[in-house]
């Protein structure tokens, strides 16, 4: 297990990081897609282990506002 690559990926993409978070196999099997992609290498069960061991205070969700704001779900003309 690659527990470096776990905290490094967790801290460079906290959105991506979430769906790990959340404990779903698609979720877990998708982000760790997309972090092996990034040159992150765990398994989706190490990714449970880590994050089932995190305390719930370290998980932080995006809220809707920051979401929309991630996908381009501003409407030209709106201010920030």
């Amino acid at each position: 297990m690659s527990l470096a690559d776990l905290e490094r990926f967790s801290k460079a993409s906290p959105v991506v990081a979430s769906l790990l978070a959340g404990g779903r196999t698609e979720s877990l099997e998708a982000a760790v897609s997309i972090a092996a992609a990034c040159g992150f290498h765990f398994t989706v069960e190490e990714a449970r282990a880590f994050f089932s061991s995190q305390p719930a205070a370290a998980v932080r969700y995006l809220t809707d506002e920051q979401l929309e704001k991630v996908t381009g779900g501003l409407v030209s003309g709106e201010p920030p």
